[in-house]
Parts: structure tokens; sequence; C-alpha cells
């Protein structure tokens, strides 16, 4: 088996690039996969050869089928439907639950006239944008110029997703395998964790959280509706609930993400422990990988992931919530 970490996978169906070398890092991180331990891992900087064995993707782009063309993708138009965040606004819509004052950006007067109707305050997102990139922010009936530039610049191309910005919340994902067959299996959640800008810096499992009532039905259906388009493989939904109640519908990734790398991470930990990994926003260097050893602490990720430390992330492993907490806010002190 061959991986490729293709982290720029969204930018890529976006018809965009990114610098190179900025996800070189991650070259091994599908190898916390069971079926991927000691896979042979492509740069995601080049290009590589094809080859006839089993290639595993992040994502499944047109890079992807070029090195795997023997191999059964789903179709590349269904891939990019899927992920795109215009899909998931249309599908919260159809299933009636969608925030009140969501809509789709057609122009700069669609904009003002959403703005002006929103009583709190709103963000503004890229249909295919990542975490907190490719996205303009604003305040309760106000739009700032870098925000109308931004928009301005996207409308060109792109039709843009308007919602009100929810705060306090708590964030989580949904994670299932869709068979080629269309079957769907459900292989957990975990919680996402973002700092006061909104900005993702990772996934806690703790065994303790539940899913609201009703969270994981419309995981489920969202996953049929997707495998229904006639996509197949990992599946992602990011979901929240906070003042607003459940929103058990954000935006759908399908493809890998690290809240799937995440509960991969279970292998390591002793059972019902909690477990952080954490992206601060200095790269941190623990003393040593995580093993089974089951000592709580701070570790580097695997070796099998992350051969060269090169990552700059680390994982917190402990029994309870507020001890993984207290390790991180000891962590974050010291390099932040």
């Amino acid at each position: 088996m061959r991986c490729l970490a293709n982290l720029d996978f969204e930018y890529e169906l976006a018809g965009r690039s990114l610098a190179p070398g900025l996800f070189s890092k991650w070259r091994y991180i599908l190898r916390l996969l069971p079926e991927a331990r000691g896979a042979e891992c492509l740069n995601p900087d080049q290009q590589g050869q094809p080859g006839s064995e089993r290639l595993l993707s992040w994502g499944v782009s047109d890079r992807v089928r070029r090195l795997a063309p023997e191999q059964s993708w789903p179709a590349a138009e269904i891939v990019a439907e899927v992920n795109d965040k215009r899909f998931s606004h249309r599908l919260e819509h159809e299933l009636g639950i969608a925030l009140p004052g969501s809509r789709l950006i057609h122009c700069l007067d669609d904009l003002r006239t959403a703005v002006e109707e929103c009583n709190q305050d709103w963000v503004l997102k890229h249909p295919l944008g990542v975490s907190a990139r490719e996205r303009a922010v604003g305040k309760r009936g106000r739009i700032s110029e870098s925000a109308l530039g931004w928009a301005r610049k996207q409308l060109v191309a792109w039709s843009l997703v308007f919602e009100p910005w929810v705060e306090p919340r708590q964030d989580f994902s949904m994670h299932f395998l869709i068979k080629p067959d269309g079957s769907v299996d459900d292989l957990g959640h975990c919680r996402l964790v973002g700092d006061p800008g909104g900005i993702y810096r990772g996934n806690l499992l703790d065994p303790g959280y539940e899913l609201a009532p009703g969270a994981k039905a419309v995981g489920l259906e969202v996953a049929r509706q997707v495998a229904a388009k006639g996509y197949w493989g990992p599946l992602g939904i990011d979901a929240f609930e906070g003042g607003s109640g459940l929103r058990p519908l954000v935006e759908i990734n399908a493809r890998h993400s690290f809240g799937r790398m995440t509960l991969a991470l279970r292998q390591w930990a002793p059972p019902d422990w909690c477990l952080l990994w954490w992206h601060p926003r200095q790269p941190v260097k623990a003393k040593q990988p995580l093993t089974a050893k089951g000592l709580a602490g701070i570790y580097n990720l695997p070796l099998e992931a992350d051969p060269d430390g090169l990552s700059g992330t680390v994982v917190i492993l402990a029994p309870t919530h507020a001890e993984v907490e207290s390790l991180r806010q000891g962590l974050t002190f010291a390099s932040e």
C-alpha cells in the first residue's frame, strides 16, 4: 500500500494551490490507520509515479487518480459536490435544521441584505474553505472594508455561504465510512477544540462525552444522502451544540480528517481514558512518542505517524478530561 496525505485537497478541488512544503510534516499521518501501518508514504509536494499498489489518500483528487489510475474511485464531480459547503447548506434546509438567517450569497447586495437582517455577528464562508481559512467575519449590522473586499473578490467565481455566528458552543465531529455498496459504518465521534478566534486547535476524545439527542440520527441520514450521490470512502460531519441548541450539520468533509486520525489514536490509549490531539500556536516537542504504556502525560505522535518529529503537535493522555485540561494549560503557559 501507498499513502498520500494531500491535505491541500480542498484547494485542489477549487483549482488553487498552496505553498510547496506546507503539508510535508504530515507525510506519514495516514499510518495512524490500522490498514496503513508500515505503508509507503509519498511526499505530498511531489507528483510521484503511477503505481499498481493500492493508494490511500487524504481526499480523492485528480492527482490521486493519476497516481492510481487502475484503482476504483468515486466520480470527480461527486467528490467536488459533496465537499462543497453549498451542498451541506442545501441539505440543512431540506432537512429543516438550518440556522435561521443562513443563506447563499451571489452578489454584494445579497450580502448587505443578509447582514441587515441578521440580529447577531456573522460569518461568510468560501464553499471549499478549510477551518478558519477562506472566510470573512463581521459584527452585527456591520461589514468591514476588508470583509467587503474579500467577498467582492470571491464572488467573481463563487457563491458564498452566509451564517449567523453562534457563541458559546461546543463543536464536535461525527465520523463514518461509506462502503462502495452504499452501506454506512459508524466510526465514532470526538470534540473539536478551537481558540477564541474560532481557529481549529485540536480534537478531544472523551469517553464521557455523549452526543446531544438526535445528532447521530442526523449524521447517519446525511451519510446516507452522501452515499446516494455516489460517494464512498471516509466521511466526517462537523456539528455543534450551543446557545441556539443543536446544529447537527455544519459542514461535510468527504475525506479523511484530523478527527478521524484522533479516533485512530484510541489504540494507544487505555480504555475509557481521555486523549487530546493538540496543535499549539507555537510548535512544541514532547519528550517521547506516544506508546501503549498507558501513562498520563504529554507525548509526540507515535513514531509510525511522525518519525522525524516534524508535526509540532502533541498528544495529551490522562484518565479524565479535567486532568487532560490541566496538562494542556501547563503546556500552553509554557509554550505560548
